[in-house]
């Protein structure tokens, strides 16, 4: 898998890289037949993926290739359209041999997303620390919305159950670049804890002498708590910013007739 959304191509620093979004019919043979044509045109692939999740009967090819100079190009695109599998080619060139693993726009959970370094996120939480009152309960807030929504698009794309949804909240927190997740939670009695290993907001944060994750918490307050139909809260124990190796997050019931908003750190025993 990618671990870099942008990226320099370092082979040939007098080169310029090309990029091409190859539209084709999914057949057996389409990527195959694509790739050799590239071969064929000597077009060195430095990065490339495939992508036909959202319709099976068409693909999207993207190719990053690194050329000495650009002459003959529009022959070769010429070309490419004209092949049976072939529905549509765009590309473009960057003299600054950026390549982008990623289309535009991006979506996460199926919304318009942005990509913010973590120390951006950990910026923005360290200025809301400072200068608004009740920081963590905001936090702690908005963490609780996003957990829920969350739950909501899954709940439209598949089946969601006190079952399988610590895997589903796992997979979505590896591939959101969060963290990875440990999770021991009774789905009868709503009580246990949620390990974060490598917490993107704590390894941005550096030290601290009290846990930083409370969006997390929140988080998984709202994620749990709508999955099961029941309000948890969430308290984050101890955090990597701490000095520990994971951030460990206790799960419990919470008091009878409390609302999600008033799940705020610290404010419920």
């Amino acid at each position: 898998m990618v671990r870099d959304l942008y990226m320099f191509s370092k082979v040939d620093n007098n080169a310029e890289v090309v990029w091409f979004k190859i539209e084709y019919q999914n057949t057996l043979r389409s990527e195959a037949d694509i790739t050799s044509f590239l071969a064929d045109k000597k077009l060195d692939i430095r990065f490339a993926y495939l992508d036909s999740s959202e319709d099976p009967s068409k693909g999207k090819f993207v190719v990053f290739t690194e050329v000495d100079r650009c002459e003959g190009l529009e022959d070769i695109i010429t070309e490419l359209k004209q092949m049976d599998v072939v529905l549509n080619v765009d590309y473009g060139i960057s003299k600054n041999r950026v390549m982008q693993s990623v289309d535009f726009p991006l979506n996460i959970l199926g919304e318009r997303a942005t990509i913010v370094r973590a120390t951006t996120f950990v910026n923005i939480l360290k200025i809301i620390h400072e200068h608004a009152p009740q920081s963590e309960g905001l936090l702690m807030l908005t963490g609780i919305k996003s957990g829920s929504d969350t739950v909501k698009y899954l709940q439209e794309m598949t089946e969601v159950t006190t079952t399988n949804c610590m895997e589903l909240l796992r997979e979505f927190f590896m591939a959101a670049g969060w963290g990875i997740l440990e999770c021991d939670i009774d789905c009868e009695t709503l009580i246990g804890s949620v390990k974060v290993k490598d917490s993107f907001i704590a390894e941005a944060y550096e030290e601290s002498e009290m846990p930083v994750c409370g969006y997390m918490s929140g988080f998984f307050a709202g994620f749990i708590s709508t999955v099961a139909g029941k309000n948890v809260q969430v308290h984050e124990s101890y955090c990597m910013s701490m000095g520990t190796r994971t951030c460990e997050h206790l799960v419990s019931p919470a008091p009878e007739n409390i609302q999600m908003e008033h799940l705020m750190r610290g404010e419920i025993n």
